[in-house]
């Protein structure tokens, strides 16, 4: 066997090819052979596949985070995988491709043209989930001669039980597609990740096989459900890559954790669509029965990437003026919207589309909307003004919602995003909804601060909280707080969707939902998709504001964003479930744990990802690393020896000076022994303790470390300690 060097775009790979006599015989009775080349130990970096007549093809494994474009290449040498698969490693030689604290791309190599970026490989596919939850990975296909008909294969994954599965119909794939740039989000140079014009990886395709070029990088995404009844522990599977008789295999690993994600969601969270641009791109009429059953396959997609709330447009109301003059109101098509969306499981709450507008557009005084109708003795249609239309359909709206039982989770906008130009005539605007029917709850896009006394649930643009903290903060005893954003903001500093931001931006949206308290999210760009939704995105918009899910054959195609969203939403439901489930043993332990926080640990461990709105975790690998702490903390609510904590300060502190005390409250089992920074600490009968040491140094920890009965639990807080 001779080994020879094989250089690609500048890189050195080694293939193994067989000799002389030996390969003939091998091309006459393998034609397809392939000789594979693993880097690593134990666990997969980059395959290497080595055909007969010189062929590489090279397979690897990327963070689903990693935005891989056609000209990204596989890992520039073994010794790194090698390196990195060590024993006690986690399998990935360098971070992959992402922005730094800068937003800068963090480049391990440059070939060709400035963009061409060398990313580091993965080993296997590593996963870890609770039950009821979905997981993204990702893989990339590369050779060096043009393929034909890739494929890719999942098969199930089987527990270490040898016993239990995961079908193969809860892992789905799909090509990752490209849209072109043809110029970036304004005053963003720190957080774009390459500059325009540039094709950038968001659509997941519905293509089964792919030709794919020389010299052209094809990312595959992988989704994986875990079912409510899968049993906890440790699966094994693998992702098969084929092209003809060519076959690579990764290996999947996943561990199943053993708690829950409610169905519940804890977050309120809507996405505005357009239902007549999902009836164009299919083809179906408006309101026909092929329109409603398209519709239904967009509504499950919402239901499966957690979206709770439904945008319901009021104007589904037929309104007829009888021949005794007065107005009658038929709900069908209204109720079967809500209908349709219930079942899908969307529609915890309704959310009734604006009745208002301004009269010469954004900013400009709010009008109310005049009503169409039809005049029964005429049998044409009349426009009625807001006091003779308006006004009845909101008394019946309401009154049609309380009978339905959908009154306690309705709402209404009165007119998109009042500012201080225009609030006194919103306010009139919305004086006019609430006379009209004072039990509905009145939602706002807002881009101002005083709106008490006519609004329910308010809904600043994410900077405006930001900005005007002080004065939102000021109505929160009486006002329900969201935050949503659009075209805006933009700039190098606030976390936002568009398609030319690391999609770490887009995974840190529902964390600041936690640590701010902010109770939903809003977004007006679900679908709205202009004449070309694959093309170049609006010129008069961020690329990306648009929209986040794509038309299929078959009903909607998901992207890289709107799938790292659903991972955000689940990040945020972990958070909640950890702080449910301090507050039901805070609960439980009666007046010895009245001093617990329910939700301190998980603000802590948020705080990590955002510690504030304009400064963000960029590095995925971190945001993943404070996920799997939370499902720590999760689990070791329900592990023996009892151990809870409160410090004051908070974890993650900034501490200065000299002398630094902490203030250390804890609850354990009776009888337990308890140190805090290796010294030993009294316990009271009750299993209570406290303690004031300080951080250890230079790391900036507090160690807490308990043992009952053979069994041991150990907690570390982590503080900045500057020099």
């Amino acid at each position: 066997m001779k080994m020879r060097s094989c250089k690609s775009n500048g890189w050195m790979f080694c293939s193994f090819w067989l000799f002389g006599g030996l390969l003939d015989a091998v091309r006459h009775l393998l034609p397809m052979a392939l000789f594979w080349r693993v880097w690593g130990v134990g666990v997969v970096g980059a395959v290497l596949l080595s055909s007969a007549w010189g062929q590489d093809v090279w397979v690897w494994v990327l963070d689903p985070h990693t935005k891989v474009f056609r000209d990204t290449l596989p890992p520039p040498a073994p010794a790194k995988a090698e390196e990195a698969n060590k024993p006690g490693q986690t399998g990935q030689a360098n971070p992959p491709n992402q922005l730094g604290q800068q937003g800068q791309p963090e480049q391990s190599a440059k070939v060709g043209s400035p963009d061409q970026a060398v990313v580091p490989a993965t080993g296997a596919i590593q996963l870890r989930a609770a039950r009821n939850e979905y997981e993204p990975a990702q893989i990339a296909i590369r050779s060096s001669k043009p393929l034909q008909g890739v494929q890719v294969e999942l098969g199930p994954l089987r527990h270490e039980d040898g016993q239990s599965t995961i079908e193969a119909q809860h892992l789905q794939w799909n090509f990752v597609g490209y849209i072109p740039i043809p110029k970036n989000t304004p005053h963003a140079e720190r957080l774009q990740i390459r500059k325009a014009p540039f094709e950038v990886p968001d659509p997941l395709l519905a293509d089964r096989t792919k030709d794919l070029p020389a010299h052209h990088t094809q990312p595959v995404w992988i989704t994986l459900y875990v079912p409510k009844d899968a049993k906890p522990g440790l699966y094994q599977g693998q992702v098969t890559v084929v092209a003809g008789q060519q076959r690579a295999v990764v290996p999947i690993q996943l561990r199943v954790d053993p708690f829950t994600l409610p169905d519940q969601r804890h977050l309120w969270v809507t996405n505005w669509f357009n239902m007549h641009q999902i009836a164009k791109v299919h083809q179906v009429e408006m309101w026909s029965d092929g329109f409603w059953k398209v519709l239904a396959l967009y509504a499950q997609n919402m239901a499966e990437h957690r979206q709770n709330v439904v945008l319901v447009p009021w104007t589904l109301i037929e309104v007829v003026r009888e021949e005794n003059g007065q107005l009658s109101f038929d709900f069908s098509r209204f109720d079967r919207l809500v209908e349709l969306f219930e079942k899908a499981g969307v529609a915890g709450r309704l959310e009734i589309s604006h009745v208002g507008h301004g009269e010469k557009g954004w900013g400009s005084p709010v009008v109310l909307s005049r009503l169409s109708a039809l005049d029964r003795k005429t049998g044409k249609r009349i426009t009625l003004e807001p006091q003779e239309g308006l006004r009845p359909l909101l008394a019946a709206l309401e009154k049609h919602l309380a009978e339905r039982g959908w009154l306690e989770k309705s709402m209404i906008h009165v007119a998109d995003e009042p500012i201080l130009t225009n609030l006194a005539s919103w306010r009139e605007a919305s004086a006019f909804v609430h006379q009209s029917a004072p039990r509905l709850r009145r939602i706002e896009a807002i881009e101002t601060i005083d709106c008490s006394g006519f609004l329910e649930v308010w809904v600043p643009q994410l900077s405006h909280f930001e900005r005007w903290r002080s004065a939102y903060e000021r109505h929160r005893p009486q006002a329900e707080l969201w935050y949503y954003i659009c075209c805006n903001p933009h700039g190098s500093h606030y976390p936002n969707r568009f398609l030319d931001y690391p999609l770490t931006a887009v995974r840190v949206l529902h964390w600041i939902n936690f640590t701010e308290r902010l109770a939903g999210y809003l977004h007006w760009g679900w679908n709205f998709w202009g004449e070309d939704p694959f093309g170049p995105p609006s010129d008069r918009l961020p690329p990306g504001d648009t929209h986040v899910v794509y038309p299929g054959p078959e009903g909607p195609l998901n992207s890289l964003r709107w799938e790292i969203q659903r991972e955000s939403l689940e990040d945020f439901e972990y958070l909640w479930l950890l702080t449910a489930k301090t507050a039901k043993l805070r609960e439980q332990l009666g007046q010895k744990a009245h001093w617990l926080e329910p939700e301190r640990t998980a603000m802590e461990l948020a705080r990590q990802v955002a510690p504030a709105i304009t400064q963000w975790e960029r590095e995925p690998a971190r945001i993943m690393a404070v996920r799997s702490q939370v499902a720590d903390e999760i689990l070791a609510l329900d592990s023996p020896p009892l151990l809870l904590l409160q410090v004051e300060p908070p974890a993650g502190s900034t501490l200065y000076g000299e002398p630094i005390a902490l203030e250390v409250l804890g609850l354990t089992e009776a009888g337990a022994e308890v140190k805090v920074n290796g010294h030993r600490v009294e316990l009271g009968l009750d299993g209570r303790f406290i303690a004031r040491p300080s951080p250890l140094r230079p790391a900036g920890q507090l160690r807490i470390e308990v043992q009952h009965q053979g069994k041991s639990k150990t907690v570390v807080k982590q503080f900045t300690l500057p020099p």
